[in-house]
């Protein structure tokens, strides 16, 4: 403990937990952090659908879930994790997305080349435990296309192909050129 009376955890490199008990403020990587329930993303989630409906509801989450994604990205860079290969790209979902309690992300596919990633979650924080008839993680989903547009340098877009909110064993979403994806969307049953 510091003289600051700061307490420190562990998130790997440069990343220590870092609480400030008398300024009354969490960070980690330089950044300041704010530790909320899941409950508060629920009742955003709601207050969005009952005030302005369910698409536009859910076009607001995914597109601010898409500049959290952005910002966490340039938050590895700026630490200096670099971002070269699969394994650069799986070592910041692990760090940023599973131990910051977004839910155990697992990177599936992802090339640089043709601009194209398949991400793969369990236990988002979306997920109610109930079996929807569509995909709910649209928060989440945006989240991780913020992030692959970043590392990308282009605009994307995304498809959650499965869900466990509708009773899938994981939740998994697809992103890419949006041609792409409106073909994905296009070609689903």
């Amino acid at each position: 403990m510091s003289s600051k009376k700061s307490k420190r955890g562990r998130l790997g490199a440069r990343g220590d937990l870092v609480v400030d008990e008398k300024q009354g403020t969490l960070s980690a990587y330089g950044e300041r952090f704010l530790l909320i329930p899941v409950k508060l993303i629920h009742a955003i989630e709601d207050r969005l659908t009952e005030s302005f409906g369910p698409i536009t509801a859910t076009s607001f989450q995914y597109e601010i879930g898409k500049e959290g994604g952005a910002q966490y990205v340039r938050l590895a860079q700026k630490v200096g994790i670099g971002i070269k290969g699969f394994s650069d790209v799986q070592r910041i979902a692990s760090s940023l997305g599973t131990l910051d309690g977004w839910g155990k992300v697992e990177i599936v596919d992802f090339d640089f080349a043709k601009k194209f990633a398949r991400i793969r979650w369990k236990n988002g924080v979306s997920v109610r435990n109930r079996k929807g008839k569509t995909a709910v993680c649209h928060f989440g989903r945006g989240v991780l296309t913020g992030a692959v547009e970043e590392i990308f340098g282009r605009r994307l877009e995304s498809i959650e192909v499965s869900c466990q909110g509708k009773g899938d064993r994981f939740c998994e979403a697809v992103v890419g050129e949006p041609k792409e994806i409106s073909r994905l969307i296009e070609t689903r049953p």
